[in-house]
């Protein structure tokens, strides 16, 4: 309950100082918690990420002052941006017409409302998951850049296993993988090198490789020591693990002292399930402050 009351007040903030400068860093602490751990909270949560409610909170102002009256350039600057321009790139984004023509006769304008989380409580299972302190490891593979922005990796991330599963990379990459590793032998998911906005990751489709293979042609990262969150997941279908990551951030992060360490994010399914039981590796830390 006090995390729900937290993140509230941390919206509150933001549509409070949507004309100033808004750092994430400064929005999480008003739910005092860290940069990282919120923004990935809250794009679980409210299926849209931090820096994309922010512009769309100011554009749905925007709208209604140019509406009321307002310049454009003097609107333009009021929300951060720097030239007409780039405003108008914006605007005509989220409303589909230039801001010019926004006090046009039976013009449809969009508003984004305010956001407000509410505790949901569920007569769902336990969640199965263990705490977990691993030393670094390798992994290696098949590397891409994804956008967050409007759910666009949900879409693109499947495409990619299809594309590598297709052309045959994924069984060569398999004869590399160290069957008796930390993974099983498993083909690994792993989402990393997060941009400041949390909008732009990396993401690895690859093993844990045999220390003799070759792995001239594959990308090759070392993960450092971290703990880990472990959670289990049972169902063959992409719904299936969508379901275990809300569950994680709407449910299991709410109800313990964890936060998200700064690290990347790991699934697998396990060998021997025949897909239908999976593991997401979260890293963790336990300095959540309370309130």
């Amino acid at each position: 309950m006090n995390w729900i009351k937290r993140l509230n007040q941390a919206l509150r903030y933001i549509d409070g100082h949507l004309a100033e400068r808004l750092d994430p860093r400064v929005i999480a602490s008003e739910a005092n918690t860290s940069s990282f751990h919120f923004q990935k909270m809250f794009h679980i949560l409210a299926d849209i990420t931090l820096a994309e409610y922010i512009r769309s909170r100011r554009l749905t102002m925007a709208a209604r002052e140019i509406v009321d009256g307002a310049g454009i350039l003097d609107t333009a600057l009021k929300y951060g941006y720097e030239t007409q321009a780039s405003f108008t790139r914006a605007f005509k984004r989220l409303h589909g017409f230039a801001p010019g023509m926004a006090r046009d006769p039976g013009v449809v304008i969009k508003a984004y409302p305010p956001l407000s989380f509410q505790l949901s409580i569920r007569g769902e299972s336990p969640m199965e998951y263990e705490i977990r302190a691993m030393g670094e490891f390798t992994l290696a593979g098949r590397v891409r850049e994804f956008s967050a922005k409007n759910g666009q990796n949900y879409r693109d991330i499947p495409l990619f296993w299809k594309e590598q599963e297709d052309s045959g990379e994924i069984g060569r990459m398999l004869e590399k993988a160290d069957r008796a590793g930390l993974f099983r032998g498993a083909v690994i998911g792993a989402c990393l090198g997060f941009s400041g906005e949390m909008e732009e990751f990396n993401y690895l489709l690859g093993i844990e490789p045999d220390a003799e293979a070759d792995l001239q042609e594959l990308k090759v990262i070392t993960i450092p020591a971290l703990t880990w969150a472990v959670f289990t997941g049972r169902g063959s279908t992409a719904e299936a693990r969508q379901r275990t990551w809300k569950a994680i951030y709407g449910e299991w992060f709410p109800a313990t002292d964890y936060i998200h360490d700064e690290g990347p994010e790991l699934e697998f399914s396990l060998s021997g399930s025949g897909g239908d039981q999976f593991e997401i590796w979260i890293p963790v830390n336990n300095n959540q402050r309370s309130v």
